[in-house]
C-alpha cells in the first residue's frame, strides 16, 4: 500500500494490539528486541473478520517466549552486540517457570548513507544518532495467568531538513513506550476455552526541532496518548466436526497531550512571537469502539473444509461496520491442497487523518473498505512443495495525503474511485538433504485506480531467495537475497531524483554454538551496499525515503545455568 507509515498491518504482542494512535502505524525496529521473542506468525492478507480494523493487509502475531519447564534450571542469557555505524547492544535476559526479566540497552548511529538526501531532495547535516532501551517483566503467578510488564525507550532521527536551508536543524523523535497486560488462559477445546487478555497502554512521544549551532528549539510537538481495552474468546469443538471461537472486543484510546510549539516556519523562518497551537482540531479526543465476532471451522469431510467468519464494530466516530470471511480448503489427495477466500475488510482512519489541525479543515473521512478473493494450489513432495496463489481486490475510499495549496502541508480525504488490484504469487521450499534447504518466492502485481490507469509507487515484480546449509552440526550460513522491480511514478509531475528504481540486496547470516553456554551469530546486511528508496508521499515534489546502507554486525551470547 502506499503510505509513509504501515498502518495497513496489525501488529500483536502476546494478544495486545499495539499500535500509534496518532499515525495509526507501528514499529518492528530495534524497539522490539528479538532476544525476548520465542514465536512469529503472520497473516497475509484480510483478516478483519476476526481482528477487527487495521487487520486489512494482515497480521504479525509475535509471542514471547515460554517459561523455563519445572524440570529445567533457571537461566540466564547476556549478549553482547557490536557492529559498523557505531552499533553497540548489551541484552540480559532471565527465566525461570514463573518468572521472566529482559533489559537491553542499544546506541548507534542510523544505518543511512552520510550523502543521504533530505525530504526535499537536497543534502542534510541531519545527525545520525539514536539509542534504544528496553525493560521487559513476564510472570506466571497462577496457572492459566500471565502477567508482564514492558517499558520500551526510543530517541531516533526524524525528518531530514535541507543542509542549505537558513536554518541548519535537528528533527528527532524521543518515545517512552509503556504496556501492562494481564492475559488468563482455562480451559481446553474439546470441554470450552476461555482466553482473555487486558491491557493498558501510554505512548509517551515528542518530536523537537532545534539548531544545531545554538541548542535552540524551533518547534516541538508531543504525541502522547493512552490506550486500554480487553478481548475475550470462548472456544469449543462441538459434533465432532465444528470447532466454534466466539467472543467480544473493547478498546478505548483518548489523545492525552498533542501540543505544539511553533518558533518559526518555513516561510518567515524565527517568528516574532512564539505560537502555542494543537495537533488535533479537538485536543481531548477519546474513542470506543466495541466489537462482537463469531468464526466457524467446519470439518465437511475428511477432505474438505470450511472457515466461516463474521465480525461486527460499533466504532464511536465512524459508521458501525460488518465484515465477513468464507475459505473453503479443498485436499483431494494427501499431496494436494487447493484454496478458495472471499473476504470483506476495513480501516478506521486515525487521529491524523481526521482531526489535524489545518487551514481551518473539518473533513471527516469515511473508513477504508477492501473486497478480496484468491484462490489457491499447493503440491507436496516429499522433499519439496510449491504453492501458486492468486487474488483479487476491489479498494473503496482510500484515504491517501493531498497538498495544502500553499504547499507547505497536507490533509486526507478518501478517493471517489474503486483502486483494483490483482496479482499471482508463489512459494516453492526445497529440503536437498538434512544440511541444505532452499526457498524462493516470486510476485506479480497489477493496480489500477478506475478511470485513472496505474497506481504509482508499487512494484510489478517481487523475488526472494533464501538458503540454509548447516556444517559440522552445530554451525548454520544462511544467504538470502531479496529484489523489487522499479516503483514507477505515474502522477502528473516528475520531481528531479523522485525515481524509486529496481533493486536487488543481498544478506549473509551466521550462527552456532562456540561452547556449551557460548553461541555467536555474524551477518552483513545489503552486502553490496545496494541504494534503495522508498516513496515518501503519495503527492509530487518529495524525495524517497532511504533505507539502510550495509550493516555489519556480530553477537556473543552467554547462557549460565543455575
Amino acid at each position: 500500500m502506499i503510505d509513509r507509515y504501515n498502518d495497513k498491518m496489525k501488529l500483536i504482542v502476546d494478544g495486545v494490539p499495539i499500535q500509534h494512535v496518532y499515525y495509526g502505524h507501528f514499529s518492528a525496529s530495534d524497539n522490539l528486541a528479538l532476544e525476548k521473542i520465542g514465536k512469529v506468525e503472520v497473516i497475509i492478507g484480510p483478516a478483519s473478520s476476526l481482528y477487527g480494523a487495521n487487520a486489512f493487509a494482515g497480521v504479525i502475531s509475535v509471542t514471547s517466549r515460554e517459561f523455563i519447564d519445572k524440570t529445567e534450571q533457571a537461566v540466564i542469557e547476556t549478549g553482547l552486540e557490536l557492529g559498523n555505524h557505531d552499533r553497540a547492544k548489551g541484552t540480559v535476559f532471565y527465566n525461570s517457570e514463573k518468572l521472566q526479566g529482559f533489559v537491553s540497552y542499544l546506541d548507534q548511529d542510523a544505518p543511512f548513507d552520510s550523502d543521504r538526501k533530505s525530504f526535499i531532495g537536497s543534502s542534510v547535516s541531519q545527525p545520525l544518532d539514536e539509542r534504544y532501551k528496553n525493560l521487559y517483566l513476564k510472570a506466571a503467578p497462577v496457572k492459566g495467568l500471565q502477567l508482564s510488564f514492558d517499558y520500551q525507550y526510543s530517541d531516533t532521527p526524524f525528518l531530514f531538513f535541507p543542509e542549505n536551508s537558513p536554518f541548519n536543524t535537528k528533527d528527532n523523535t524521543e518515545e517512552n513506550f509503556y504496556n501492562i497486560s494481564a492475559r488468563y488462559e482455562y480451559g481446553d477445546l474439546d470441554k470450552g476455552k476461555l482466553e482473555t487478555t487486558a491491557y493498558y497502554i501510554d505512548d509517551q512521544a515528542t518530536e523537537e526541532i532545534y539548531l544545531q549551532d545554538t541548542g535552540q528549539t524551533a518547534y516541538k510537538e508531543n504525541r502522547d496518548s493512552v490506550y486500554y481495552g480487553i478481548k475475550t474468546t470462548w472456544f469449543k469443538k462441538l459434533f465432532s466436526d465444528h470447532t466454534i471461537a466466539l467472543g467480544g472486543e473493547w478498546q478505548h484510546d483518548e489523545a492525552k497531550d498533542m501540543d505544539t510549539v511553533e518558533i518559526w516556519s518555513y516561510n518567515q523562518l524565527f517568528l516574532s512571537s512564539t505560537v502555542n497551537s494543537s495537533l488535533l482540531i479537538n485536543e481531548n479526543e477519546e474513542n470506543d469502539d466495541y466489537a462482537v465476532f463469531i468464526q466457524d471451522v467446519w470439518e465437511i469431510n475428511n477432505k474438505l473444509t470450511a472457515t466461516i467468519g463474521a465480525r461486527y464494530d460499533a466504532f464511536d466516530k465512524f459508521d458501525n461496520d460488518a465484515n465477513y470471511r468464507l475459505t473453503m480448503v479443498y485436499t483431494p489427495t494427501e499431496q494436494q491442497t487447493i484454496k478458495m477466500l472471499w473476504g470483506t475488510v476495513v480501516r478506521k482512519p486515525t487521529y491524523r487523518e481526521y482531526l489535524k489541525v489545518l487551514e481551518d479543515t473539518s473533513f471527516v473521512p469515511e473508513t477504508e473498505e477492501m473486497e478480496t478473493f484468491e484462490l489457491g494450489y499447493a503440491y507436496q513432495w516429499q522433499d519439496a512443495n510449491i504453492s501458486v496463489t492468486s487474488f483479487y481486490n476491489e479498494f473503496d475510499d482510500y484515504l491517501h495525503e493531498v497538498e495544502t495549496p500553499d504547499g507547505n502541508d497536507e490533509y486526507y480525504m478518501n478517493s471517489d474511485n474503486t483502486w483494483r488490484m490483482y496479482g499471482v504469487e508463489m512459494l516453492s521450499v526445497y529440503q536437498l538433504n538434512s544440511q541444505l534447504n532452499f526457498r524462493a518466492t516470486l510476485g506479480w502485481l497489477k493496480a489500477k485506480e478506475a478511470g485513472r490507469g496505474d497506481l504509482p509507487y508499487l512494484s510489478e515484480w517481487t523475488a526472494s531467495f533464501l538458503t540454509d546449509y548447516q556444517w559440522l552440526q552445530s554451525h548454520h550460513l544462511v544467504l538470502s537475497l531479496f529484489h523489487n522491480s522499479n516503483k514507477e511514478e505515474t502522477n502528473d509531475q516528475k520531481f528531479s531524483d523522485d525515481d524509486s528504481d529496481a533493486f536487488t540486496t543481498l544478506n549473509l547470516h551466521a550462527y552456532g554454538q562456540l561452547l556449551d553456554n557460548v553461541s555467536y551469530q555474524i551477518g552483513v546486511k545489503n552486502i553490496t551496499d545496494e541504494k534503495v528508496f522508498d516513496p515518501a508521499g503519495d503527492f509530487d515534489d518529495r524525495y524517497n525515503n532511504q533505507k539502510s546502507e550495509r550493516e555489519i554486525w556480530g553477537k556473543l551470547t552467554y547462557t549460565y545455568h543455575f
